[in-house]
């Protein structure tokens, strides 16, 4: 029987929100049911997928061109998957893990592939994702924006604590904590800050569960501590014991601690600074940043670019978070509205606009479905950077109606990209002649994530004269 691209897509689509993991396992065991499997392609969450008598099956860890003894590990109508046994060919695009943890890990997804090479499978993805869930045929999509030096880049790390008292990350699709002694997503320094908070805070303050770190792009620390615990003097001391450490000093690295609700004072400014496009940006602990700032600078700069802004134009700034790229094009538009749901961030936004003495700029709080409502004029241009969801129905229809010029969409998930943007060229999902709304003129994507599966993409549409 033969399988068709489409059938391959329907079931990957399964795997993939079954949250599959791309490590290489092999197992010594062996019986009759044993096979060999070639690898022709990768799921975009990094699983290889083969064919076994005809059916569907995924390996993880496996990557295209490479032969392997396989056994089923589970098995359903429509495929299957299988866990390795022995490779038997290897792919010259294999690399060693540098992570000790890769296997146990969940951060990463692609670290057994070289690095230009999990670049063109980004690339590759995000076109099959505008094939197959767009329906677009003839749309180019550039070279994924790779770095060149893609470790320690995260300046953000969310620790869980288990009931040991040991911090760590949480292994794929479990609560179970896995311990680490150096991430290399990380900077050196929030490493050095986990092994101190691990040893300062050893069993003290057991209602304290998560430890969130950030670091501006200067060097600048934040630490966030949250859990259910209302013991103020062992908050103290834990405060007290850290700020003895140099990299938590508070002119290095503040630390904060939600204590019942109310925010408990801990040591030095209860934000982060970080700075783009000459200007200067309030992060509070629990309001979005991009993780990858070097990548950020290049996201942005795109934004910018295509934005082709005069200083007259009128821009919408959809989920828009602490206002990074609002006040950016507010420096070369005539009026930004920037629309968040989060409340910290709108408030961070608000204090950065006063801050950067920008006064052509207004920010709404809410779901970004309720107050597009409430806007009557038309802006020129629209950029839109929503979750993994990608953009509410009510969304999409508001832009149709109030029909901007151009748009800019930057995506963190290729399938609701494409989902979005076959509703926003074309009236009922049709790209049939006549039918087109919107065109597209540019798909770029940026690796704002290294070693995982997931890939940023901007996208710029222009509105069809009919």
């Amino acid at each position: 029987m033969e399988y068709t691209d489409d059938h391959f897509n329907v079931v990957a689509e399964r795997v993939e929100r079954m949250g599959r993991k791309s490590e290489l396992h092999i197992s010594g065991d062996r019986n009759d049911s044993d096979q060999v499997i070639e690898i022709v392609r990768l799921t975009s969450d990094g699983t290889g997928v083969g064919y076994l008598a005809g059916k569907t099956t995924f390996v993880p860890g496996m990557l295209p061109g490479e032969k392997g003894k396989v056994r089923i590990s589970e098995e359903k109508k429509t495929y299957q998957r299988a866990e390795v046994l022995e490779l038997l060919e290897h792919s010259a695009e294999r690399q060693i893990p540098p992570c000790s943890d890769y296997h146990v890990c969940g951060g990463c997804d692609l670290q057994h592939a070289n690095y230009a090479y999990s670049l063109k499978w980004k690339r590759q993805w995000v076109e099959d994702a505008l094939t197959r869930i767009g329906g677009f045929r003839d749309i180019r999509v550039e070279p994924v924006m790779g770095m060149e030096d893609p470790w320690r880049y995260r300046n953000k790390a969310l620790l869980h604590r288990n009931e040991e008292g040991r911090w760590g990350y949480y292994k794929e699709k479990t609560k179970e904590v896995v311990e680490f002694e150096d991430c290399l997503l990380l900077s050196r320094n929030t490493n050095e800050r986990i092994r101190k908070l691990r040893k300062t805070l050893g069993n003290r303050c057991p209602g304290i569960k998560t430890a969130t770190l950030r670091e501006s792009n200067r060097g600048k620390g934040l630490l966030l501590l949250e859990g259910n615990t209302k013991e103020k003097q062992e908050l103290e001391y834990l405060v007290r014991e850290l700020k003895k450490e140099e990299i938590f000093s508070p002119h290095i690295c503040s630390v904060s601690i939600p204590q019942g609700g109310e925010e408990f004072e801990g040591s030095g400014a209860q934000y982060l600074n970080e700075h783009l496009d000459e200007l200067r940006f309030r992060v509070s602990p629990r309001a979005f940043l991009q993780v990858n700032a070097a990548q950020t600078e290049k996201l942005y700069g795109l934004v910018l670019d295509w934005a082709q802004l005069s200083g007259r134009e009128e821009v919408w700034d959809l989920y828009c978070g602490i206002g990074t790229i609002t006040l950016m094009l507010a420096k070369r538009a005539g009026h930004v509205i920037g629309i968040e749901e989060n409340p910290y961030a709108v408030e961070d936004a608000a204090q950065n606009a006063k801050d950067n003495k920008i006064a052509n700029v207004h920010f709404l709080q809410g779901k970004v479905e309720d107050r597009i409502k409430g806007i009557s004029h038309t802006p020129d241009l629209v950029v839109t950077d929503p979750p993994r969801a990608g953009m509410e129905p009510l969304v999409v229809q508001r832009l149709l109606e109030v029909k901007p010029r151009r748009m800019i969409y930057v995506s963190c998930n290729p399938a609701t990209l494409a989902r979005d943007l076959r509703l926003l060229l074309a009236n009922e999902g049709e790209n049939e002649a006549g039918k087109e709304n919107y065109k597209i003129e540019k798909v770029q994507p940026v690796d704002m994530f290294p070693w995982t599966a997931h890939v940023e993409t901007v996208c710029l549409m222009s509105k069809v004269n009919k």
